[in-house]
């Protein structure tokens, strides 16, 4: 995998999406609201201001699940070369797991 010449700073992740879900892990949403999937590809350093403290990020190549709601799409996104990826907060994310 070529390195993405994006930072990533704090809390925040940077994701590709995925096309479809993981075959092994699909979460479901009681309410409804989709759920996306992406691979990380980028992280900030995990220092939350708010809280004035370090927190746990997942590692580099983990996949994420978010929910997403279906008025707004969540975090910042952009293509590069043709694929989606979005800059999400930790906060957004519901699980992470390793990718095989």
């Amino acid at each position: 995998m070529s390195e993405i010449p994006v930072q990533v700073y704090g809390i925040n992740l940077l994701v590709k999406l995925l096309g479809e879900p993981p075959a092994d892990i699909r979460v479901h949403c009681p309410k409804g609201s989709p759920i996306r999937y992406g691979r990380v590809v980028g992280r900030g350093d995990g220092f939350d201001e708010g809280a004035n403290a370090f927190r746990e990020m997942p590692p580099l190549e983990a996949v994420v699940a978010f929910e997403e709601s279906a008025e707004d799409v969540e975090g910042h996104y952009f293509y590069l070369s043709g694929e989606e990826h979005r800059v999400i907060r930790l906060d957004a994310v519901i699980l992470s797991f390793p990718h095989e």
